[in-house]
């Protein structure tokens, strides 16, 4: 897994005229058959996932946590020229904890890994422009024995707080690649966008695609002028161990008022019985 020059905070961008393409144009998940969908092709997209006001909010805190986090050089997650990551999110701000099991997204990532749920990590990226990422492409997990074609490990839930044009970093996936076979030398290109059948994520602000944890992806080169902002969400199963540095705060703790948010934090028993949908 990848942990990720200096930007400035932008107002929240959501030019609703520009022409963007069509989901049909990519291959449109069907509603009522997401899960189907998902095991056939590796990814979700969900179309204006938050609302304006839910994306206002969640724009305002992500750009505090960004304020904070570069007047503080003790705060975890990567500081390179080509890629930021502000690591535990959901520590900066309720707008951002409540992404956790969010009304929409929440019900299709328990439809996908079952009820019995668990956060890894959350984190906010941040791709300046002119960044490039050569030989990107990845699995963000392969454990031989245990993660295998059939498996169902991890999703990631990633939120677009910034429309993305198509040469603006945008995540790149490999539609089926989740169901590769163990072992297998995967293609990998300098410049990611031209691995054949490379799908790039270019998507208006309020977008939400999901992936498998076993989709093989890639940032994308970002040659606009603008800056790409993500939030990514990557959940489990409550009997894997959550990553050390994720492990909730006190405060966090505290919020976890829910039966729901206690198990998504990993503060209910890892092998007792799931909470109820």
């Amino acid at each position: 897994m990848i942990r990720r020059r200096s930007v400035e905070p932008s107002p929240i961008v959501r030019p609703r005229a520009r022409r963007w393409p069509t989901i049909s144009a990519i291959v449109e998940p069907p509603a009522d058959h997401p899960q189907e969908f998902f095991d056939t092709h590796g990814y979700l997209i969900v179309p204006d996932a938050l609302s304006a006001a839910e994306l206002a909010a969640v724009r305002r805190e992500a750009d505090a946590a960004e304020a904070r986090w570069r007047a503080d050089s003790t705060l975890p997650g990567v500081r390179r020229p080509d890629l930021e990551q502000v690591l535990g999110i959901m520590e900066h701000g309720p707008a951002l904890a409540d992404l956790l099991a969010h009304p929409r997204l929440f019900p299709l990532v328990r439809e996908l890994l079952g009820p019995a749920v668990q956060m890894l990590d959350h984190d906010y990226f941040i791709t300046p422009p002119g960044a490039e990422i050569p030989f990107g492409w990845h699995f963000d997990f392969d454990m031989p024995a245990v993660d295998h074609p059939r498996s169902r490990l991890m999703v990631k839930v990633f939120y677009v707080l910034d429309d993305i044009p198509k040469d603006g970093g945008a995540t790149l996936v490999l539609p089926g690649s989740h169901r590769t076979a163990p072992g297998v030398d995967m293609p990998n290109a300098q410049i990611p966008e031209e691995l054949p059948g490379a799908l790039p994520m270019a998507w208006p602000a309020g977008t939400a695609y999901l992936i498998s944890g076993r989709t093989y992806h890639s940032a994308g080169n970002n040659r606009s002028g603008h800056v790409r902002r993500l939030l990514i969400y990557t959940y489990g199963h409550k009997w894997m161990r959550m990553w050390d540095e994720y492990r909730p705060s006190a405060a966090l703790e505290r919020w976890a008022t829910t039966p729901i948010r206690r198990q998504l934090l990993g503060l209910a028993d890892p092998y007792g019985p799931p909470v109820a949908a």
